[in-house]
């Protein structure tokens, strides 16, 4: 298909980095005014959608995908203020969200706040009722791009905006008890950087009090507020999995005093009612242990002990406290292999009580209280199941639903088992399948494999509708994400990457050996990071996979830190200006190992779909255009380019739906699963 690809704005253009040649022929596409790489964008989407908009089994898939968002919830857990309620639901089943509101306990749902009244294309993201309920702080992505998710101010009463910051990215927001105002992180106004600032209603955001904050253009802060008094905050710089921690005692006028607690883990820092500090810490033991610090009468914390012990390999990844019948609860929410485990603990001493009999094994997303004594609502989700709201009864560990469940979605088998990997390495994997007989079948492999991040149970459409059609997916949980702890992180992350990628083939072959799929049914799909490992295992293996799909991933890896959040990025990938780190980013950059192959003759690459969005302000488009113009040089393919107008990184609307279906029916065209008969 090489002769009808539009022809790239090439040029012989190279970089000198620490003695070493690095080539860069297309590096005009990383202009988005050069007129030349703007008519090569136009014409690589109108072959794209040429291309896709033929594929045989679309409207089998879209049926598919009806019945997969049946199952799905028309409103999110509820968030009280005073006597009202609020919620994000939708009208209409795949309808577009709205921020709704009812009065009181016997007044209707209505529409506060549709989304499209903060601007064309916003989605809401985040909302904070205050205390009394007179207002809601309201967060969105406008048009796709997240460089600012302005945090407007909305009227309970009326829905009236009455008034807006849009120096926010996804803030925490946590309102004082008389409601007269809110802490929120931003931008500053005025320099580089961010901090946790103070509003107060009825002031103008200029006049805000800023608490605490730096001018790291890639610091990152977020917070929590105990009690009416106590204000804990984390900050971090970038991605790095080092937390610097403070506190503040506002109700004496304190300012910000950092914590000593080396190795903490962000996952939650907590100030009870008896003034003792909680903390999970993981400075020696990877996979996290609860300390707790008492107050002493001088002023001040005494020294850390320990409150519940590291249960290895489970990974400690939150806790709650919890009023139960007088005496307080302390919830411990582990995760093994990224399933959750929730279990109940006396709060005084650590002590393990009963473990909670969660719905299946899946994802707990939330954990909120109650007005009924001994009881809290769980917000529940796993891979066959939508996410919806459970109650857990503190005395008992019994957890039944809080709302008309939704029935776990049938015709599909959940297998979780173990393989492994070339050093011999165990790595945990996830398999759906058809109900039935294990049989070959075209299959999907993805992952995550970055970050430190675990890749846990969901109900994703996506997946679900591939299965339901007929196919194989499967999640292998790679190191570099946060399936075993932090070790796990770093065995796949800066010079280890490469682990990561032998994790990855090594999943392709135990899916062949175990009779999953055969190898020419067998695709790779992943977005952000897991793009990066998808199409960065196409290019070591291009005989390996029989197509491969990439959403919104970073693939020139030499010059990464120059778009998007990439300069966030440095400690989980190193720069190409540290020259210990440049030969490692060299051997899995996608983009420079094809590139570089001078000389040698062209492999021939599987069929490959590059999708991005043009609003995508993390990883913007400009690596897919980078890697589809090197990619097309050769033969193979087909290698498509698809640019989806007003889409951001973190997705969203009708585009994405309609992306969705045009994409597994690329795979299913190239893996061989029929949709027609």
């Amino acid at each position: 298909m090489n002769a009808e690809y539009p022809n790239a704005p090439a040029s012989d253009v190279w970089d000198v980095l620490h003695g070493r040649r690095i080539p860069d022929p297309f590096r005009r596409l990383e202009d988005p005014d050069d007129p030349d790489s703007l008519a090569w964008v136009a014409s690589q989407r109108q072959l794209t959608d040429n291309y896709l908009a033929a594929l045989p089994g679309q409207e089998r898939l879209w049926e598919v995908l009806r019945g997969t968002v049946v199952q799905g919830p028309t409103a999110s857990p509820v968030k009280s203020g005073g006597a009202r309620r609020f919620r994000v639901g939708r009208a209409q089943l795949a309808g577009p969200w709205q921020l709704q509101v009812t009065d009181g306990p016997e007044a209707g749902w209505r529409t506060l706040l549709d989304a499209s009244t903060l601007g064309a294309g916003a989605i809401l993201r985040r909302w904070a009722p205050s205390p009394d309920g007179r207002f809601v702080a309201v967060q969105a992505s406008m048009g796709g791009s997240e460089d600012t998710t302005p945090l407007s101010l909305v009227d309970a009463a009326t829905g009236e905006v009455v008034q807006t910051c849009a120096l926010t990215r996804y803030s925490p927001v946590e309102w004082l008890a008389d409601g007269s105002g809110y802490f929120y992180v931003r931008r500053h106004d005025n320099r580089c950087g961010s901090g946790v600032y103070r509003h107060y209603l009825g002031t103008s955001i200029d006049a805000d009090e800023l608490l605490i904050g730096d001018e790291n253009p890639v610091g990152r802060y977020h917070f929590t507020f105990w009690h009416d008094r106590w204000l804990v905050v984390t900050g971090r710089s970038g991605t790095s999995r080092t937390t610097r921690v403070s506190i503040a005692d506002l109700a004496e006028g304190g300012s910000p005093q950092p914590l000593d607690l080396s190795g903490l883990s962000s996952a939650g820092v907590v100030v009870d009612g008896a003034g003792r500090i909680l903390a999970i810490s993981t400075a020696t033991c990877e996979f996290g242990q609860l300390l707790v610090a008492d107050p002493v009468p001088s002023g001040g914390w005494g020294p850390w002990r320990v409150l519940v012990r590291a249960d290895e390999p489970a990974v400690l990844a939150a806790f709650a406290l919890a009023p139960s019948d007088g005496d307080d609860r302390l919830l411990i929410l582990r995760t093994r292999d990224g399933y959750a485990e929730l279990s109940v603990h006396d709060a005084d001493c650590g002590t393990w009580l009963l473990d909670a009999e969660l719905p299946g094994a899946g994802t707990v997303a939330a954990i909120r209280s109650t007005d009924e004594p001994s009881v809290l609502v769980l917000s529940y989700t796993d891979w066959i199941r939508p996410l919806g709201a459970w109650r857990l009864d503190l005395r008992s560990g019994r957890v039944t639903p809080a709302e008309p469940s939704s029935r776990l979605l049938p015709g599909i088998t959940v297998t979780r088992t173990t393989y492994r990997s070339g050093d011999d390495t165990e790595v945990p994997v996830t398999v759906l399948a058809p109900a039935g007989p294990r049989v070959p079948r075209p299959a999907i492999l993805s992952c995550y494999g970055g970050f430190g991040i675990t890749f846990r149970p969901g109900y994703q459409p996506d997946g679900l509708t591939w299965v339901l059609a007929g196919g194989v997916m499967a999640i292998a949980g790679v190191r570099g994400g946060g399936e075993r702890g932090r070790r796990w992180h770093r065995d796949g992350a800066g010079a280890h990457k490469l682990n990561a990628f032998a994790d990855l083939h090594a999943a392709g072959d135990w899916l062949v050996e175990t009779g999953w799929t055969h190898r020419g049914e067998l695709a790779l799909l992943g977005g952000s990071n897991g793009g990066l490992m998808a199409v960065g295992a196409m290019v070591q293996r291009p005989w390996g996979y029989a197509a491969v799909v990439s959403a919104g991933a970073p693939l020139d890896m030499v010059r990464y830190e120059r778009w998007g959040l990439g300069r966030a990025w440095r400690e989980e990938y190193g720069s190409a200006d540290d020259p210990a780190a440049l030969p490692v980013l060299l051997r899995y950059s996608p983009y420079y190992n094809v590139t570089s192959r001078i000389g040698e003759p062209p492999p021939r690459w599987p069929p490959a779909l590059f999708t991005t969005g043009d609003s995508d302000t993390r990883v913007p488009a400009v690596h897919s255009y980078k890697m589809v113009a090197a990619l097309q040089r050769d033969s193979g393919g087909p290698v498509l380019l698809e640019v989806i107008t007003g889409k951001g990184h973190a997705g969203g609307g009708p585009a994405s739906d309609r992306a969705l279906i045009r994409l597994l029916a690329f795979v299913a065209r190239h893996t061989g699963l029929r949709l027609e008969d």
